[in-house]
């Protein structure tokens, strides 16, 4: 790191963006040069997880460096005020940091700062005054010193389905852009010259609604998109009359998959390209901020599923909801350049931060700290990463994912070296089975958690589990 100064930091989340959704990553369709190049020049980690694949589990992970099991929550649930030992903005605050939030918290109540100075805060473009957990909402506010009085979500396209809309305003006005000019105002004018910087910019895209302005969207139709992909496990119905545009399960109308596909990656392109903007803003050419050391991290809160295997949104154990892109990058900083195969998930991002800054944590996490590998150094890397969302668990273990739904019982076995996309179930191989059965086992005892014996579980064998699709 050049000089003694310590580093500013730049966390970008995007949320519902799965991990193959990278041109770095292996997708030839969608159009992400920017983060595709920040990523070249820094450490891209090729197998990050999220170890309860839904919005606020994950985020209290990030936050806190704790896995569901420790901080408590391993589903769903809104209107739970949490009160960690410690926070990444917390400590970052503590050693000297501006911490700055920009976007999407996801936590309660509303307003709460968990370590930041200050927070910009909008959970969604959707707003909903008398909702309990989500009544504020920053950016409508801007809308409205904007002349606009519409409400945000006049489209009607919903914020968990297929359904896709191009913008219905001016682009300027689109979330996406709003938050990266809230990102522009701090970086630029409002934050503190005589200190370090930790923002993080907090997309609440691609998660629907699919609404990406009307030159990205069409973009995207132009394209030839693949559809999604089907396991050999998968269920073979092809009845999608009545089924709603919500459902997390197919089959669905192919013709609509395609459209929701392109308004995704509409969404990530128009996101990359915001991201740009906000980069070019801090390293304006000229300006002496530009030779400040700078870190930047980017990863997701989970997946979506996109149609694959007939399901759709999040909350599952596999790649497609659970596996998430993560890279460190910067600008004035020494990093080693390259791919890693790290087994690494959102509990690591604050003790992997704290490294990058050479602050100590204050307290146990189960993140792993990840930044040597940055340097070019080697770490002591995890055997394997147990996840859950409600009843449904997985462990990867080396090559092996096995997933187990624990409430009928069932269990599925992919080879993620030789099958990245979880086409064929191997759970009928019994001595496979039974070797990663011990690996899952190994934690639910240490953690007390839920009853795993043989004579209740019931491989899968290929076939559609019935504890997704009845």
């Amino acid at each position: 790191m050049p000089g003694t100064r310590l580093p500013h930091i730049l966390l970008i989340t995007t949320d519902q963006q799965r991990h193959d959704a990278l041109g770095i990553n292996g997708n030839r369709v969608v159009e992400t040069p920017n983060l595709d190049a920040l990523a070249a020049r820094g450490k891209n980690f090729s197998r990050c997880y999220i170890t309860c694949p839904v919005c606020i589990p994950a985020r209290r992970s990030l936050l806190s460096g704790l896995h569901p099991n420790t901080h408590g929550l391993d589903h769903y649930q809104d209107g739970l005020e949490w009160d960690p030992p410690f926070t990444l903005p917390g400590i970052l605050r503590d050693a000297g940091y501006q911490t700055q939030l920009v976007g999407k918290m996801h936590m309660h109540p509303m307003g709460k700062r968990y370590g930041f100075d200050n927070v910009v805060l909008s959970e969604n473009p959707n707003w909903r005054p008398t909702s309990t957990w989500q009544h504020r909402n920053d950016y409508v506010r801007w809308l409205r010193e904007q002349g606009v009085r519409e409400h945000p979500n006049f489209h009607g396209i919903s914020g968990n389905g297929r359904g896709v809309y191009p913008w219905p305003m001016e682009e300027r006005l689109h979330h996406n852009n709003w938050l990266a000019r809230e990102a522009v105002q701090f970086l630029t004018e409002d934050r503190d010259p005589s200190s370090p910087f930790f923002l993080h910019l907090s997309f609440t895209h691609p998660h629907p609604p699919l609404v990406p302005p009307q030159t990205y969207l069409q973009r995207y139709l132009d394209k030839s998109i693949p559809g999604p992909v089907h396991g050999d496990w998968a269920p073979k119905g092809k009845d999608t009359v009545g089924v709603p545009l919500d459902s997390a399960t197919g089959p669905y109308d192919p013709e609509i998959i395609n459209r929701s596909q392109a308004g995704y990656y509409a969404l990530i392109n128009h996101i990359d390209d915001c991201i740009a903007h906000v980069l070019e803003r801090w390293m304006e050419y000229g300006n002496p901020r530009a030779r400040d050391p700078l870190y930047i991290v980017f990863s997701s809160d989970h997946g979506e599923m996109l149609g694959d295997h007939h399901l759709f949104r999040k909350s599952l154990a596999y790649e497609a909801s659970s596996h998430v892109p993560f890279f460190i990058s910067g600008f004035n900083v020494d990093i080693d350049t390259g791919s890693t195969d790290s087994l690494c998930c959102w509990e690591d991002v604050l003790p992997t931060i704290a490294g990058l800054s050479g602050i100590d944590v204050p307290g146990p996490v189960d993140g792993i700290d990840q930044s040597p590998l940055a340097d070019g150094n080697q770490i002591s890397e995890r055997e394997n990463l147990y996840g859950l969302c409600g009843s449904n668990h997985y462990v990867v273990n080396g090559n092996y994912k096995y997933i187990w739904h624990a409430a009928t019982g069932e269990e599925q076995v992919f080879d993620l070296k030789s099958d990245p996309s979880e086409k064929v179930d191997l759970s009928a191989d019994d001595q496979l089975v039974g070797q990663l059965r011990n690996s899952i086992r190994e934690h639910l005892s240490e953690k007390h958690l839920a009853q795993h014996s043989d004579d209740k579980l019931t491989p899968c064998r290929n076939q559609p589990p019935r504890a997704l699709f009845g």
